[in-house]
């Protein structure tokens, strides 16, 4: 059996939203995963449009096998709620980066200044101040918090070592796939209570290992990396909300371990969190979590890479038929980028789609990322807004010069990203 990946590429403007499927030949069920969903609030309605059409492609009440989000930006999760709720789909893996409170407060800072009704919804709050909370009312059986780790590149190791296994039942449910987290490294279970969601927070040198039943040399790996975040003036954001709020830095931050207070300060003091992030704007650099989509091993003989963008066609047959995302990563500088290429090099030379980080962001981008993943199309999710340059034209320019393609995803429902891959076991 030949392991495809079907991958879709959702128009929904200036945010983010991926499916992927992991099928048998004959057929388009399989291990269906999403990789953010979100848009600001300006592109509501096309994010709300593909998640409708993507509910109506899988179905109501279908399995969605893992739920993978970036960070903590609202443009990035503000669909999950819809897509999860309407769509009622049973959630089986979260995984999402392990962020403290102090980053993710000023995650909602920076929404509230740049797409201020996004961060009045009520889920997208909740977020903010217990993400293991907020998304554990979907119901999953597991939530993966994952950090930077130090164990290599993701995924080595043997599936009989995996401290955790998709799903027993589904096997019997005959389902065509399961998984199994392989890698180095210990897998800390949280305390919880009898029946509730496990919580397992692991190193991102796991990865999980996607097999059909039988097949586990027909491997697909879903790895992420860790881009760990390094805010430079959170002192100056922290002062600036203190002094706004009358109090003390050091009380701030005392208070800040009580959710309820947390809760109240997302909910009542979006001026004060507006003035606090202006006074560091353009200095934040948080924690986003990439994620690799590509065959656990070598790619098979027999392959090959098919990709639909408007009414543009091409098939490749050069063994690239993996995907790379990069969330919001700041990979501008060369130590960050150094160490995005070190962990993935195992898998570069099989990677076909490169998702340009941050929208295509020159602030965090670095040209040696095209020199060496060497990707054949760039995506960018991204529209038009102010002067963000979302992609710069800096960053189109390296894209070209690399003979690589870029491909804007913005919200026309034409310019969705479609491709079909797939290898015969070597």
């Amino acid at each position: 059996m030949a392991i495809v990946n079907t991958r879709h590429q959702l128009p929904v403007g200036q945010g983010f939203f991926h499916a992927g499927w992991i099928h048998p030949v004959e057929s388009k069920k399989g291990f269906f995963y999403v990789y953010d969903c979100g848009a600001m609030t300006e592109y509501a309605s096309a994010r709300n449009r593909e998640i409708d059409k993507l509910v109506a492609h899988v179905g109501q009440r279908a399995r969605l096998d893992f739920l993978v989000v970036s960070h903590m930006h609202a443009d990035h999760v503000n669909g999950v709620e819809k897509l999860v709720n309407d769509g009622a789909f049973e959630v089986d893996t979260v995984m999402m980066p392990l962020v403290d409170v102090m980053e993710r407060l000023l995650a909602f800072a920076s929404v509230v200044h740049h797409d201020p009704d996004s961060a009045r919804s009520t889920y997208y709050r909740e977020f903010i101040v217990d993400p293991v909370s907020a998304v554990s009312r979907f119901g999953p059986r597991i939530i993966l918090l994952v950090e930077r780790g130090d164990s290599g590149s993701p995924g080595r190791g043997s599936l009989d070592d995996g401290p955790l296994d998709g799903d027993p039942r589904v096997f019997r449910e005959r389902r065509e796939y399961a998984w199994r987290l392989v890698g180095q490294g210990t897998a800390r279970d949280k305390f919880r209570e009898a029946g509730a969601t496990r919580v397992v927070e692991i190193s991102d040198s796991f990865a999980a290992t996607v097999f059909a039943h039988g097949k586990q040399e027909e491997a697909w790996l879903l790895a992420p990396y860790v881009d760990q975040g390094t805010v430079t003036k959170t002192n100056l954001f922290l002062a600036t909300l203190a002094k706004e709020r009358r109090t003390t830095k050091e009380d701030l931050v005392a208070n800040l371990a009580d959710a309820e207070f947390v809760r109240n300060l997302v909910t009542d003091d979006l001026g004060d969190l507006r003035t606090a992030y202006r006074a560091c704007r353009g200095n934040l650099n948080l924690t986003s979590l990439c994620l690799y989509s590509g065959p656990a091993g070598k790619v098979g003989t027999d392959h090959e890479c098919k990709v639909a963008y408007g009414s543009w066609r091409s098939k490749l047959q050069d063994g690239r038929i993996a995907w790379l995302a990069t969330g919001d990563a700041k990979l501008y500088s060369v130590a960050k980028c150094d160490a995005f290429l070190a962990h993935f090099k195992d898998h570069l030379e099989k990677v076909s789609t490169f998702i340009l980080p941050h929208h295509g962001s020159a602030g965090d981008f670095n040209k040696k990322l095209l020199a060496s993943v060497k990707p054949i199309f760039c995506p960018v999710a991204a529209d038009a807004i102010k002067d963000w340059q979302h992609p710069a034209a800096q960053v189109t320019r390296a894209v070209a010069s690399a003979g690589a393609m870029l491909l804007v995803s913005n919200a026309d429902e034409n310019t969705g990203i479609l491709e079909f891959t797939w290898s015969h076991a070597p």
